[in-house]
């Protein structure tokens, strides 16, 4: 005589279980110092482009000794001896 529990039990069937699918990376290559600096540079080059530019006076040495000096004269070799460039794009103003 046969068990009663054997012939119920389901059998299984021999498939495998399917695995979880792993997630795709995707690799992006870090931004180098040069890639973010050549937009940043274009963009302050485009300012200047349009007249805006950022003029910073510098004096010559000899204006300065002058001045020194020769005080209240020498004020007057001190503006002549002065160069407004800009600071951004290195044009002469």
């Amino acid at each position: 005589m046969s068990d009663p529990k054997s012939e119920t039990t389901p059998a299984y069937p021999s498939q495998p279980m399917p695995q979880p699918q792993q997630p795709a990376y995707v690799y992006t290559a870090p931004i180098s110092p040069v890639q973010v600096r050549d937009p940043y540079r274009s963009e302050l080059y485009a300012l200047c482009a349009q007249g805006r530019h950022s003029p910073t006076t510098t004096f010559g040495l000899c204006g300065i000794l002058t001045c020194i000096f020769c005080f209240p004269c020498g004020l007057i070799c001190l503006c002549l001896d002065s160069d407004r460039v800009c600071s951004r794009c290195g044009v002469r103003l």
